[in-house]
């Protein structure tokens, strides 16, 4: 096979790989928007809403888990240079991190009542929870636009950098008022909770930004 022939399967390849990127991602963003209702409901102290989206989001990461595999094996099949298929392949493991790390957070949402975590702490995990939503949907928009506009797709993610920080800024806050809490109440088990909750989201948040940064290199290849 010429090179040539060689070039144009590649292309065709990674066009049909990051379109499936894409779904994945766009099941992520799913599984974000149901997190950040799932703390919305929280903060209301509804624990019947919380478990009710918690089932939602534990659907929706399954789904992403097959659109995950999907493009796994289109990699493995695939005609693609070693450094294309591992940067793909690196975009869609953290971005399956990041509906890992929301999942978990939400089931350890159900495991508390609302009500016993101060409402000040509820509403730090509904800001940490809506900018990884954010983050996640400036992620999609970045996956779907970085082959034909790698300059604005950098943009986008130097926008996720930017949010992963603020992040970074309101979970030094909620560890502030976890601390606090933790030496008032004298509950244990719900202190326990309440500081995984904050780590889980911080979690996905810190994967935000790698994934970020593998769409920053992907850009580059195409600009």
């Amino acid at each position: 096979m010429c090179a040539s022939t060689w070039s144009w399967l590649g292309r065709r390849v990674e066009r049909e790989v990051l379109r499936k990127a894409r779904d994945h991602l766009e099941a992520v963003k799913q599984v974000a928007e149901a997190v950040e209702l799932l703390f919305r409901k929280f903060r209301e102290g509804d624990a019947n809403d919380v478990a009710e989206f918690y089932a939602k989001t534990y659907e929706l990461e399954k789904k992403a888990d097959d659109y995950k595999r999907e493009v796994i094996k289109e990699l493995s099949e695939g005609y693609l240079h070693p450094i294309d298929r591992e940067e793909l392949i690196r975009l869609v493991l953290i971005n399956d991190d990041i509906a890992a790390y929301l999942k978990a957070a939400g089931k350890r949402a159900t495991l508390v009542d609302p009500n016993t975590v101060p409402e000040s702490i509820r509403e730090i995990l509904v800001k940490m929870a809506s900018g990884v939503k954010e983050a996640s949907t400036l992620l999609l928009k970045a996956v779907e636009i970085v082959r034909s506009d790698p300059k604005e797709a950098l943009r986008l993610a130097d926008e996720v950098e930017r949010i992963e920080e603020s992040i970074d800024d309101i979970r030094m806050e909620g560890m502030k008022e976890v601390l606090r809490f933790c030496d008032e109440a004298g509950k244990v088990s719900v202190c326990i909770i309440t500081k995984e909750l904050v780590d889980e989201l911080e979690n996905s948040s810190d994967e935000c930004e790698n994934s970020a940064d593998v769409i920053r290199s992907i850009a580059v290849m195409h600009a």
